[in-house]
C-alpha cells in the first residue's frame, strides 16, 4: 500500500512539474499539421467507447504514441481493439486492427507554430498486420494543411491515400476538422467531417461532433459522437479519451 501511495505521489508531482501543452488530436480520424516537441512523448488513450455498425456492436479501445525524435519530426504508433458485445455476426470476439507506424513531418511552419500563414505537414508509413482482421502489410501517405482564421477558428484539411492490407486496393480519404484555438475555451467544441472511398469496396460519409477539455497544460480529455454511412450501413459511435504529454 505504501508503494502504491509513493508511486501515485511521484506521478502527481511529475504531472505538476511538466511544462508542455497537451494538444489532443483525439477524438478525430484526421490530424493537424503539428508534431510533438523534441524528445517529448504524447500518449493518446482512445477511442474508448461504443461502436455499432448494422446489427453488430463492439466495445472499442485504442491508443496512439507520438514521439518527437527530431526537430519537426515525430514517430507515430497506433492500434485499436474491437471486442464484440454480441453474436449478431460470425466473427472473432476480439479484433486488434488499424495497426500502423508513421513518420510525421512539418514541411512548413505556420500558425500552429506561432508563425504566419498555414502549417503544412505530411505523414507516411506502413500499415502493419492485424489480429483477427486484414492480413499482410499496406501503405499510407497523407498531407495536412492547418489554417487559422481570424484567431477564432482553426481548420485542418486532410487528404490521405492508402494501399490496403490483404486486398491491396487503393483507399482515398478527404476530411476537415473545425475547432477554436485551445487558448480560447477551457472546454472547446470541435467537429470533423470526412469522405472516404475504397476503390472496389465501400464508400464512407462521416460526421463527428464533440468537445476537448484542457484540464491543465499537460492533460486534455475529449468526448465525441460520430454518425456515418459505410457501404450503405449506418454506423454510430461514442468516443472518449485523453492526451497526456510526457517530456
Amino acid at each position: 500500500m505504501r508503494l502504491v501511495r509513493a508511486v501515485a505521489s511521484a506521478c502527481l508531482l511529475l504531472i505538476a512539474l511538466w511544462p508542455h501543452v497537451a494538444k489532443a488530436y483525439r477524438p478525430f480520424d484526421g490530424t493537424d499539421a503539428d508534431v510533438a516537441e523534441l524528445h517529448a512523448l504524447e500518449f493518446e488513450l482512445g477511442p474508448v467507447g461504443y461502436y455499432r455498425m448494422g446489427a453488430s456492436h463492439d466495445f472499442v479501445t485504442g491508443g496512439v504514441l507520438n514521439f518527437g525524435f527530431a526537430e519537426r519530426f515525430e514517430l507515430v504508433l497506433e492500434g485499436f481493439d474491437f471486442a464484440a458485445l454480441d453474436n449478431a455476426t460470425p466473427r472473432a470476439p476480439n479484433r486488434f486492427t488499424d495497426t500502423s507506424v508513421f513518420v510525421k513531418s512539418v514541411l512548413r511552419e505556420g500558425c500552429l507554430q506561432e508563425k504566419l500563414g498555414p502549417s503544412i505537414a505530411t505523414e507516411v508509413g506502413p500499415l502493419l498486420p492485424t489480429i483477427n482482421d486484414a492480413k499482410g502489410f499496406g501503405g499510407y501517405a497523407g498531407g495536412i494543411v492547418s489554417t487559422c482564421l481570424a484567431r477564432s477558428l482553426i481548420v485542418h484539411w486532410n487528404v490521405e491515400g492508402q494501399i490496403l492490407r490483404s486486398t491491396y486496393d487503393f483507399d482515398l480519404f478527404g476530411g476537415v476538422i473545425l475547432e477554436p484555438p485551445a487558448s480560447t475555451y477551457t472546454v472547446r467544441p470541435v467537429a470533423e467531417f470526412f469522405l472516404e472511398h475504397e476503390f472496389g469496396g465501400a464508400q464512407t460519409y462521416s460526421g463527428l461532433v464533440g468537445a476537448i477539455w484542457t484540464l491543465n497544460a499537460k492533460v486534455a480529455v475529449d468526448a465525441a459522437m460520430r454518425e456515418a454511412l459505410v457501404g450503405g450501413q449506418n454506423v454510430s459511435e461514442i468516443r472518449a479519451g485523453f492526451t497526456w504529454v510526457i517530456p
